[in-house]
């Protein structure tokens, strides 16, 4: 018995100690230890080896940018997103496609291997869409990367933001993107959860919403995204991100929403690490946290 490849004495993610023998792009065994020829060994010494890991939520378009145009001095969202609207306005194909492709050799040494990254749709030239089209078809060997139409300034709100979300997705962006709560209104939010999942719905996509990135209770565009997916038949290809404003909301509220949630087959990305600092941004004390209800999901 002969391999491509051994692995030699990787830590598993159960905790277990053991080789690997790969065939060809098969796993073929994995044994406390392997006594093979091999074409290539790789002594992992105890060294993580796991499937790759996934982020299910980035901004691939705004990455590597830290200072630029200058320092987000309040570290309050809205200023970061003011920020980006100056940028989009000056940046460069190239330091697009640049500073995304070396994120992906980043990502890479690190074991991501699986990016779901919005795109901004709100700037008329779509220089971002067609950078990350362009690293996306780049990194394709080793990275799978999925790109989202993002109407990073609403909408509606947004005098040209369908037009060029429509546009984006024409270009070959994978997933339907949104941002209700950003919208002018409450009203507003909802008539584009349903436009947005209508999109999708007719074009056989996913839909992945902003979805009540707020501290606002009220703000239940969730529940609206999951009416929408269980009304189109948008199960498993349904997902609310951030969430936030579900940590603040009635608890008798929540009893309701959960629910439909499940019952909708709507996704949920929290990303702890982004809200647990922006959240209760207006509270004095107590401060919440502001991350939504991973462990009652």
């Amino acid at each position: 018995m002969s391999f491509d490849l051994i692995v030699k004495g990787g830590t598993l993610p159960d905790g277990s100690v053991a080789d690997i023998g790969v065939r060809g792009e098969t796993i073929a065994a994995i044994e406390p230890s392997i006594v093979a020829e091999a074409g290539r060994i790789i002594e992992a010494a105890g060294d993580l080896v796991s499937p790759p890991f996934v982020d299910p939520h980035f901004h691939m378009d705004a990455t590597l940018s830290y200072g630029i145009p200058r320092i987000n001095r309040s570290g309050l969202l809205l200023e970061g997103i003011a920020l980006w609207g100056e940028l989009k306005k000056v940046m460069t194909y190239e330091e697009v496609r640049d500073r995304a492709l070396a994120y992906c050799d980043g990502a890479v040494s690190m074991g991501l291997l699986a990016i779901r990254s919005h795109v901004d749709t709100c700037d008329d030239r779509l220089l971002g869409v067609d950078a990350l089209l362009e690293v996306k078809k780049s990194v394709a060997p080793y990275i799978d990367l999925q790109l989202v139409a993002f109407p990073q300034d609403g909408l509606y709100r947004d005098p040209t933001a369908r037009e060029n979300t429509i546009r984006a997705l024409d270009k070959g962006v994978d997933v339907v993107g949104g941002i209700p709560h950003f919208e002018r209104t409450m009203a507003d939010g909802t008539r584009s959860v349903t436009e947005l999942c209508e999109i999708a719905a007719e074009r056989g996509l996913m839909v992945d919403l902003h979805c009540d990135e707020s501290d606002d209770p009220h703000s239940r565009h969730i529940e609206q995204l999951a009416y929408e997916a269980k009304r189109l038949g948008l199960q498993g290809r349904a997902n609310g991100s951030h969430l936030t404003s579900m940590h603040s909301m009635d608890n008798y509220y929540v009893s309701k929403l959960l629910p439909l949630i499940a019952e909708a087959g709507v996704s949920a990305v929290p990303n702890p690490l982004i809200n647990i600092m922006l959240q209760g941004r207006h509270d004095t004390f107590p401060k919440r946290r502001g991350l939504t209800r991973v462990k009652e999901m």
